[in-house]
């Protein structure tokens, strides 16, 4: 799903990291450059998620009640509803009851805007950017729900850079970030994400998993391949300013680029 409103910010510019989860860079791009996140730094709303998993304060069974309408974080700014072109129609009605484990499912296997504010709202947003700071991805935040517009003219927002993006991946993937239990459970809901950019060219039977982001002017992605673990493939492509075909070409292009000069998984 995409994230309200355009995002462009400023001139075109593709920037990348190359490397294994055990830290080692392989190759990288200006990839310390500020980006709009969109729908990548849902990877941490997922981690935050599987630590309450992993703590016991949650459960996959945990009864959600699903809604497309949220509180906006602005003192005074009241609800909101999630914007028509940026609807999760396989979403049940509103008022239906969902387990929590469906809910995390829709927001990374099919980005869902409406599963990730669930979540946000459920794990709370100062545990999201904790998973952020763990993973080392210091110039990243998680700074409001997703079409919350109140809180976006008032400055929240999300941010990110390649180095960050495959910072997190890297600690997610060698387990660093949750038990091996949930670390399994994630990669596996990675290996489902329904937008394939970088990991389009995996020969079948290698293991990967992904997750994307994308508004107008902006087209991310993040992907591992290989059993995970640290010297697991990580990339992480970021891009601006590019309608969506050529930003596209240019995330599969990278990703069979990488796959290419690291020889086959390990």
């Amino acid at each position: 799903m995409v994230s309200t409103g355009t995002h462009s910010d400023g001139v075109p510019v593709v920037a990348y990291r190359i490397a294994r989860a055990s830290g080692e860079v392989l190759a990288a791009r200006q990839d310390h450059v500020d980006f709009y996140a969109a729908s990548t730094v849902k990877l941490a709303v997922l981690v935050a998620a599987a630590r309450e998993l992993d703590a016991g304060t949650a459960s996959l069974d945990e009864v959600r009640t699903a809604t497309r309408t949220f509180t906006s974080q602005v003192p005074g700014a009241g609800d909101y509803t999630i914007e028509p072109d940026d609807v999760d129609e396989g979403l049940p009605p509103d008022g239906t009851p969902m387990p929590l484990g469906d809910v995390v499912e829709r927001m990374i296997t099919v980005s869902s805007n409406e599963a990730t504010n669930m979540v946000a709202d459920r794990v709370g947003l100062p545990a999201v950017n904790k998973v952020l700071a763990d993973a080392g991805a210091t110039g990243s935040v998680f700074g409001r729900k997703y079409s919350d517009l109140a809180a976006e003219q008032a400055g929240a927002s999300h941010r990110t850079t390649a180095a960050d993006l495959c910072l997190l991946m890297s600690a997610l993937v060698a387990g660093k970030l949750a038990g091996p239990e949930r670390t399994g459970w994630m990669c596996e809901l990675l290996g489902r994400q329904t937008d394939r950019q970088l990991t389009a060219a995996v020969p079948h039977g290698v293991p990967f998993g992904s997750k994307s982001g994308w508004v107008d002017g902006i087209r991310h992605d993040v992907a591992f391949v290989g059993e995970p673990g640290p010297d697991t493939l990580v990339v992480s492509v970021c891009t601006r300013g590019y309608d969506e075909q050529a930003a596209e070409e240019t995330l599969k292009s990278l990703g069979a680029l990488a796959l290419s000069l690291t020889g086959p998984p390990r």
